[in-house]
């Protein structure tokens, strides 16, 4: 066996581990612009298009994975229309009794208050109904969830940018990285056959 069976697969492997780890490192450094020249600049792909994966990634979040039309869905508001309808009608019957004169008897104010309370409960469902659909509405139309998550991402500074991805993707990174090598060493077989053939 010559030198080249050995070398070249071991040159090839290097040379591929070495070009994806630096492709890898290169997403997210250099955090700034770094100028080579005139015409060259070079810049981790993470810092330089944050603004646009921000907003690409709030546009996917409000659009297809938290639209908020399911998430009202999810909250079920017309389930409050009962609480409400009950704290509406104890306040109404609470103010009533308070704001009667004393010198009206006790079981009359009672009566009176009661009777305030009953009436608040018959007819303030629908109220509560009207509002909840209104406020419904401009929840919707006023809601900009992917502004937020856009803003947020913008914000992120690039080093935790960097430790989201690599805690999410950190074992696929892990095997680019060890592609790179089996692809150099397979090459490296290639070019010793090709010079032993030579």
């Amino acid at each position: 066996m010559t030198w080249e069976w050995i070398l070249l697969p071991l040159i090839g492997s290097a040379i591929g581990w070495i070009t994806n780890l630096i492709a890898i490192r290169m997403l997210f450094r250099p955090k700034r612009p770094v100028r080579i020249g005139r015409f060259i600049t070079l810049q981790g792909v993470l810092p330089r298009r944050q603004p646009q994966i921000a907003r690409l990634i709030g546009e996917t979040v409000e659009r297809d994975l938290l639209p908020i039309d399911e998430l009202l869905e999810t909250l079920d508001i017309r389930s409050y229309e009962k609480d409400v309808v009950e704290a509406v009608s104890q306040y109404v019957d609470r103010q009533i009794e308070e704001s009667l004169h004393q010198a009206i008897p006790a079981p009359i104010r009672r009566l009176i208050a009661s009777s305030g309370r009953r009436l608040v409960e018959r007819k303030a469902g629908e109220g509560v109904r009207d509002v909840f659909d209104r406020v419904r509405e401009r929840v919707v139309s006023d809601a900009k969830i992917g502004q937020v998550v856009e803003e947020k991402v913008k914000q992120f500074d690039t080093d935790e940018l960097e430790r989201i991805v690599v805690r999410v993707a950190g074992t696929e990174l892990r095997a680019i990285e060890i592609l790179g090598a089996v692809l150099g060493f397979l090459i490296g077989l290639a070019q010793a056959a090709l010079v032993a053939w030579l």
